[in-house]
C-alpha cells in the first residue's frame, strides 16, 4: 500500500512541480489540499479543500482527523510562516512533518536571527542601524518575509526615513550590486550535504524567480553552502540565496528550509527533490546519480488549467483538418488521456486509404481509434452520435454540428486535457 503525504498549501507554483514529480510514484500517493479553492484543484487528482487557516483555532484538531481519515504519513508545506507552524506544533500533529525542525525554521524566517547566528563569517552582508548609515545606497528588508518581496534600494535618508517609519520590522544592509545566485541544496538524517546546485536569478516576478539558468559551482559557493550545513540543522530540503557585492564577493541574502520556487530546474539532471525528502523522512537511504551536464535554463510563465462542464463518451476527429505533416503532439496527449479514460475515439475521414496510409507513415496506431468512418456530405450527420465532441479545424464542418455536440479547433485541445490525471 502506498504512503499517503499531505501537501498544504497546494495552490503554490511550487506545489504544481512537487505533483509532478511525486503524481505517479509507486511508494508515495500525494494529496493536495487548501484552506480555500485555488489552482491545487486543477491538477491534483486527490484534492482536500477543507482546511481551516493555521490561524484558526480549530487547524490542528481539523488536520488531525484529516489525518486519521485518510491515513496520511507525511505533511509537506512549502510557506515559511506554515512550515514555523507546523515545526512548533509537530508534537501535536499526528504526522511527520517533512522539513528541518523548529529552531531551523525560525532561524530561516528571521533574516535578523540568521545574520546574527553566523556574523563571525565574512559572507555576511554589513547591518546599520539607522543612525550608522553614513553613505548611500543601502538596502533595506523585511525581517520575516521572503524573495524580493518589502525589499527596497534606498538612495538617500529621506528615503531611508520613509521607509523605516512606514513599514515595521526592516533590516538595513549593505547593497549588493552584482549577481544574485540560489543554490537548491539537500541535507539527509545523518547531516551529510548530498545535493547542492547553484542558479543565477535573471528574472522575479512577485518573488519567484521566473527565469534562471544553472550554473558550476564554484569553490566559494560550495565552502558556504558547507557552512550553512554545519552550522545550522538542516534536513530535507532546503536553499539559501546570495549575491555580489562592489568586489565581487558573495554575501548571504536568505536561507530556507523548503523548496525553492525554481527547484524545478533540477529536474533536467534527473534530480527528484521531493522523492528525496520523502524517502530520508521514512528512513531509507537516498543515494542518486545525475545526468552530468551544465547548460540548462528554465522560464516560468503563468499559464491555464480549465475545468468545462461537459460530459461525452466518445470523441470525433476530422483527419483532413487536424493531421497535418507535422504532429501536433498536445493533441495526440489529448487523445491518449481518452484512451486512459475509456473514451471512444472515432476518425472520420473522406478518404480511408490515405489516413490509414497517413497513420502508418508516422507511426500512429490505427488501434488508437475504436473506428476510422469513411464521409461524405450525405452521411457525415448520421456519423455523429450525442454526448460527443467533434475537433476540426474546418469551420463549416463544425457548425454542421454545434447545434447537437460540443465542437473545438486543435488549437483549443488544452481545454480539454486533465492535468489530475
Amino acid at each position: 500500500m502506498k504512503k499517503r503525504v499531505l501537501l498544504i498549501n497546494c495552490g503554490m507554483m511550487v506545489a504544481t512541480y512537487i505533483n509532478t514529480e511525486l503524481k505517479n510514484n509507486d511508494e508515495f500517493e500525494l494529496w493536495g489540499s487548501s484552506t480555500y479553492e485555488n489552482h491545487g484543484k486543477y491538477i491534483f487528482e486527490n484534492y482536500i479543500d477543507s482546511l481551516p487557516n493555521m490561524n484558526e483555532e480549530n487547524f490542528i484538531e481539523v488536520l488531525n482527523n484529516i489525518i486519521k481519515e485518510y491515513n496520511f504519513k507525511f505533511i509537506m508545506a512549502e510557506h515559511d510562516d506554515l512550515v514555523l507552524f507546523l515545526q512548533e506544533n509537530k508534537e501535536k500533529i499526528n504526522a511527520t512533518i517533512v522539513s528541518s525542525d523548529y529552531e531551523t525554521a525560525l532561524l530561516s524566517r528571521y533574516k535578523s536571527k540568521t545574520y546574527e547566528k553566523l556574523k563571525k563569517y565574512d559572507f555576511i552582508p554589513k547591518t546599520y542601524k539607522p543612525n550608522e548609515v553614513k553613505s548611500f545606497p543601502v538596502f533595506i528588508k523585511k525581517d520575516n518575509d521572503q524573495g524580493a518581496r518589502h525589499a527596497y534600494k534606498i538612495e538617500d535618508e529621506k528615503q531611508l526615513e520613509l521607509y523605516i517609519t512606514s513599514e515595521p520590522n526592516m533590516i538595513i544592509c549593505e547593497y549588493l550590486p552584482g549577481e544574485e545566485v540560489g543554490i537548491d541544496c539537500f541535507t539527509d538524517k545523518n547531516r551529510n550535504l548530498l545535493f547542492c546546485n547553484p542558479r543565477v536569478v535573471e528574472n522575479m516576478l512577485a518573488g519567484i524567480d521566473i527565469h534562471a539558468r544553472r550554473i558550476k559551482i564554484t569553490e566559494e559557493i560550495k565552502h558556504i553552502a558547507e557552512i550553512l550545513n554545519k552550522e545550522i540543522n538542516f534536513r530535507g530540503n532546503w536553499f539559501f540565496q546570495i549575491k555580489k557585492d562592489k568586489n565581487g564577493k558573495f554575501k548571504l541574502l536568505e536561507i530556507a528550509s523548503r523548496l525553492s520556487s525554481s527547484f524545478g530546474i533540477n529536474r533536467s539532471l534527473d534530480v527528484n527533490l521531493p522523492l528525496m525528502a520523502l524517502k530520508d523522512f521514512d528512513n531509507q537511504n537516498v543515494n542518486y546519480l545525475f545526468n552530468q551536464y551544465a547548460d540548462i535554463e528554465v522560464d516560468q510563465q503563468f499559464f491555464a488549467r480549465y475545468i468545462l462542464d461537459i460530459k461525452y463518451n466518445e470523441v470525433y476527429i476530422d483527419f483532413e483538418s487536424c493531421f497535418k505533416e507535422k504532429i501536433d503532439t498536445s493533441f495526440i496527449m489529448y487523445l491518449y488521456q481518452c484512451v486512459n479514460k475509456n473514451k471512444k475515439i472515432n476518425l472520420l475521414t473522406e478518404n480511408k486509404d490515405i489516413a490509414i496510409k497517413y497513420l502508418k507513415n508516422k507511426k500512429i496506431s490505427e488501434n488508437l481509434f475504436d473506428n476510422i468512418i469513411q464521409i461524405d456530405q450525405n452521411n457525415v450527420k448520421q456519423s455523429i452520435e450525442k454526448d460527443s465532441i467533434l475537433l476540426s479545424n474546418n469551420d463549416k464542418l463544425k457548425n454542421c454540428f454545434k447545434d447537437k455536440i460540443y465542437c473545438y479547433s486543435t488549437n483549443d485541445v488544452e481545454l480539454l486535457l486533465d492535468w489530475k490525471s
